[in-house]
């Protein structure tokens, strides 16, 4: 009798581990099995069921990268590190397979590695942050005549503000950007194929569309270069599901 009884808590505990077990971590197990395809859609339930997250994101690049899409993993860690920047497994991931891949992407500029992760999604109180900042002064001038004070808030308020500014604008543009998910894509100077060729952008570059016609989206490409490129050829990062 004990060793049936046994068996049947044993049973019972295993269950209820299952059940108990999240769509990421299910996704988890079935990547480490070589269930590519089922780990992909329990990843898709975790994102569904638990919200958005970077590790999630992560996974879901390793899975396409096993199915021998390499566009389809990059879109996937760019989301992770569009959610969280310093989620360095995406970010080393990104790095290697853009090296592998020839991918061209713009350099981030200087002000933008300085906007700490708080900040991502607020950059319109930083402005007004700054802003007022800037306005304490002449309070200061008024009330106190103290112009060391005045002077050196004014010109924080400045740099705040224009920082804000810089993060805005960059936060605009990144709303805007797509990946590359063919192998190469071609930019031409117009929306046809007979068009002049401007350049030969490898799969995971990034662009910003900027406007859409008849299949064709215009877009700005690494190096400032504008040109068009055909839509199916690009993806943008931002999706529907994604929460910022």
């Amino acid at each position: 009798m004990r060793p049936a009884l046994n068996l049947f808590f044993a049973a019972f505990l295993t269950l209820a581990a299952v059940g108990l077990a999240t769509p990421f971590e299910d996704g988890n197990a079935l990547f480490r099995e070589g269930k590519f395809a089922e780990a992909e859609a329990a990843y898709n339930r975790s994102l569904a069921q638990d919200g958005d997250a970077a590790p999630t994101r992560f996974n879901l690049g390793r899975v396409r990268e096993a199915l021998a899409d390499p566009a389809g993993a990059m879109l996937e860690w760019e989301r992770a590190l569009r959610l969280l920047p310093s989620y360095e497994p995406a970010r080393e991931a990104l790095a290697a397979a853009r090296a592998t891949l020839g991918s061209k992407v713009a350099p981030l500029r200087w002000w933008n590695r300085l906007q700490p992760e708080p900040a991502l999604g607020r950059e319109r109180w930083v402005i007004a942050c700054g802003i007022w900042l800037a306005v304490i002064p002449g309070v200061l001038w008024a009330i106190n005549r103290r112009r060391f004070g005045a002077l050196t808030c004014a010109l924080a308020g400045c740099a705040l503000t224009a920082l804000g500014a810089g993060w805005w604008l960059n936060a605009q543009a990144e709303a805007e950007t797509a990946l590359v998910i063919e192998r190469a894509a071609s930019l031409r100077a117009a929306p046809a194929d007979p068009a002049r060729l401007l350049d030969t952008l490898p799969a995971g570059s990034r662009v910003r569309v900027l406007d859409a016609s008849g299949g064709w989206n215009r877009v700005l490409a690494p190096g400032a270069q504008m040109g068009w490129l055909p839509q199916k050829s690009l993806e943008r990062i931002s999706s529907d599901a994604m929460v910022r």
